[in-house]
């Protein structure tokens, strides 16, 4: 059972398995050993890591060398310092020359934690939608960020993983199959449908359930792959629900909720209600705290699926 592991040890030990099989694939860090778990990774394969030091942009930069030589690098950092920091060098560098590198940023948004508004990055997600050809996935337990890792090594271009390193619960079978750009749905409803992704869909779920109690049907769906969106999906859910809640651990402004308001809004108008962090930074605390003083908690997802439903009456 993953659910006993973190997210970190699954994702090296994900790596070490594809890399006895595949000498191509390397390892990036950026003083970042710890906090990416790849520790294990190091010892296994020395000649196939690279520390070097807090420098991102370097190496993003020295990971696209490595990739035009044909290696697969896995390249870590902090959510904002791989995304904020580095923006040009993945524009450039990386998405230009379409090189298959695959950027891990980790803890992205509140999941940061006590380390405050320096770390805790909600605009990761929007500044890599900008990007063309860039792919954007966030797991949502162990399971499916396993089964995720080999699909990312055969895309024509560079990669945005976001993801939590701690436990998380297992939601899904280990038979599960992961597709990329296939939302799953992970309950059916008819009343309106609540889109996430990531840590969110722990809460998006437990709401879906007091909806229940409340005599709404809400559809959960798990918008895994945020770029590119599945529009099927996100269109199906707006024929057949009238109304879509986003919830994400991202600012509203250019993220998932972003994504698929501008989709409905340009093909099949419903309403439409993004849930996320506000245009403001960050601040310390631990994630029970930042969920209910952002706004992304149990409660305010009930609260505004409730509210969009009546708007649609």
């Amino acid at each position: 059972m993953s659910d006993t592991i973190e997210m970190r040890q699954i994702f090296c030990d994900a790596l070490i398995a594809l890399a006895e099989k595949d000498e191509r694939i390397v390892v990036l860090n950026s003083d970042s050993r710890q906090i990416s778990g790849t520790k294990a990774f190091d010892d296994a394969y020395p000649d196939r890591t690279l520390n070097v030091g807090i420098a991102e942009a370097n190496l993003v930069t020295v990971a696209a060398g490595m990739a035009t030589c044909g290696k697969k690098p896995f390249v870590h950092a902090f959510g904002p310092f791989m995304t904020r920091r580095c923006f040009d060098q993945i524009f450039i560098s990386l998405a230009l020359a379409r090189l298959n590198v695959v950027l891990v940023g980790l803890s992205p948004g509140i999941m940061a934690e006590i380390n405050g508004a320096t770390h805790q990055g909600y605009e990761d997600v929007a500044l890599m939608r900008t990007i063309p050809g860039m792919t954007i996935v966030e797991p949502l337990d162990g399971i499916q960020l396993r089964k995720m890792i080999p699909v990312l090594l055969t895309l024509p271009g560079p990669v945005y993983l976001r993801y939590f390193r701690g436990v998380t619960k297992d939601v899904y079978p280990q038979n599960y199959e992961f597709c990329l750009g296939k939302a799953d749905v992970l309950r059916e409803g008819k009343d309106l449908s609540l889109i996430a992704s990531g840590i969110m869909l722990e809460f998006v779920l437990k709401a879906a359930n007091i909806l229940a109690s409340q005599g709404v049907d809400a559809r959960v769906l798990n918008m895994h792959t945020i770029k590119p969106l599945d529009q099927e999906a996100v269109l199906r859910a707006a024929h057949e629900t009238k109304a879509i809640l986003t919830v994400e651990n991202h600012t509203v402004i250019g993220g998932l909720g972003g994504a698929v308001a501008e989709l409905v809004c340009e093909e099949y108008p419903v309403p439409v209600k993004r849930l996320g962090i506000m245009d403001r930074f960050g601040e310390v605390g631990n994630m029970a705290y930042l969920r209910k003083t952002m706004g992304i908690d149990t409660e305010n997802i009930v609260d505004s699926a409730l509210t969009l439903v009546r708007a649609k009456q």
